[in-house]
């Protein structure tokens, strides 16, 4: 390996590790919230994993959030101009600190992990 391309390597790697850190900065507000939530059951046995945590292997996806389209139960997010639609199993009825919803997506593998619809809805 070209020593350009080793400090490119370097480089990317410590970008990686300095945006790691803050995304689970414990002094960024409702730290503990956001660590401590774990998928279902459900999620974990269709996506095939044995790790627990929303937080570990995923972060929060900003955008925005809407019920479908014919009314029904089924959430939606807008991810890269289109509307997906949120999987059933990692839904939770839980409220959120800040009372808006909350996706976690996975950082590898961009699949959804957990939801949170807070109460009341959007």
């Amino acid at each position: 390996m070209k020593a350009f391309d080793r400090v490119l390597l370097i480089f990317g790697i410590l970008l990686l590790l300095c945006f790691r850190a803050d995304a689970h900065d414990p002094s960024m507000a409702h730290h503990e919230w956001f660590n401590a939530q774990e998928m279902t059951a459900a999620a974990r046995q269709r996506l095939g994993v044995l790790w627990k945590s929303c937080c570990d292997n995923g972060d929060v996806f900003k955008t925005r959030f809407r019920v479908g389209e014919d009314r029904s139960d089924q959430w939606q997010y807008l991810k890269d101009g289109q509307w997906k639609v949120v999987p059933p199993d990692i839904i939770k009825e839980e409220d959120t600190p800040d009372h808006l919803p909350v996706l976690f997506i996975n950082k590898y593998t961009e699949q959804e992990l957990c939801f949170f619809v807070p109460r009341g809805g959007l």
